[in-house]
């Protein structure tokens, strides 16, 4: 059996004849009743049967034209892609991100995109792992960045980078001011400002005060309300100017995970999207935005 003789097969079942058949296939009706037969003695059995008004399908017929529909429906997608894939990428990239990874990657993404995909659009979005998890599995986005996200069958994770975890506090915080910090001073922290997603501070380290803004968290932490986790890359600015003090914590680290929705197609715009954005998380690394944990590597995860 091959695809015309599938495809002829079908046009003779839909039209109910075989002369309208092979009108809508530009074959000679009587070449269209040859490859139906040919068809018929492959599987083993009638497809076909003659009516006073033309021909009705058998059983077996029946199954073979609702998996036929199906397969060259399969074809005609295969085709798509691949034309697509010889043209310029184009269509709509939804991406979301944590607001802190959103302030470092959307500008220079943005600007890759329209300096080398003109016909890819962009819908950047922010917020906290769990949103961005249940938005992917809705359809909502194409690609997420998450940060050490849970397990899940229905999500495809690839490692983006595995970045060092900061304690801060406010500036000349006389705890940090050292540069270090044990296990054991960590857990005997007063107080901590944390995000409302899952967080790596241990039970005992009780918080008070939970938001999902990177923003008033490390406005709160500058305040002398308490202290925070977060990787460099959320606070290089603040370090920088003397408006926070941080100390790296080694047995720390937070997992950035690009995640895709599993056994969904990727568009070849999403593929080139997630090249970008790891060749400007090479760039953030390279100007020290990013710290990479000692001994971390990027690539594909079991998470």
């Amino acid at each position: 059996m091959d695809l015309r003789q599938l495809r002829y097969f079908i046009a003779v079942a839909e039209r109910g004849g075989f002369g309208a058949a092979a009108s809508s296939v530009n074959v000679a009706q009587s070449a269209l009743s040859r490859h139906i037969k040919e068809l018929e003695y492959e599987l083993g059995g009638a497809l076909l049967t003659r009516t006073a008004r033309g021909v009705a399908v058998t059983e077996s017929g029946k199954v073979l034209l609702e998996r036929g529909r199906w397969l060259l429906g399969l074809v005609d997608d295969i085709k798509a892609e691949v034309r697509t894939e010889n043209r310029e990428p184009s269509g709509t990239v939804r991406l979301g991100a944590p607001p802190s990874l959103g302030e470092v990657f959307y500008p220079p993404l943005a600007q890759l995109v329209v300096e080398r995909l003109p016909r890819v659009s962009l819908e950047l979005s922010e917020g906290l792992t769990e949103l961005a998890s249940d938005r992917l599995l809705r359809g909502q986005l194409d690609l997420a960045i998450l940060t050490s996200p849970m397990p899940n069958d229905h999500l495809d994770y690839d490692t983006l980078v595995v970045e060092q975890t900061y304690l801060i506090g406010p500036p000349r915080d006389p705890l940090l001011k050292r540069g270090k910090l044990t296990r054991a001073e960590f857990k005997t922290l007063p107080r901590a400002v944390l995000p409302l997603s899952r967080s790596p501070f241990p039970p005992e380290v009780a918080s008070r005060l939970r938001v999902d803004s990177s923003i008033s968290m490390k406005r709160m932490v500058a305040s002398g309300l308490g202290y925070a986790l977060m990787p460099y890359s959320g606070i290089y600015r603040e370090v920088a100017a003397g408006a926070l003090s941080a100390v790296p914590l080694s047995w720390m680290h937070a997992n950035r995970i690009l995640a895709l929705p599993r056994g969904r197609p990727v568009s070849r715009a999403t593929r080139e999207t997630m090249a970008l954005l790891k060749e400007i998380c090479g760039d953030l690394i390279r100007d020290g935005i990013i710290r990479p944990s000692r001994g971390a590597r990027a690539g594909k995860t079991n998470i």
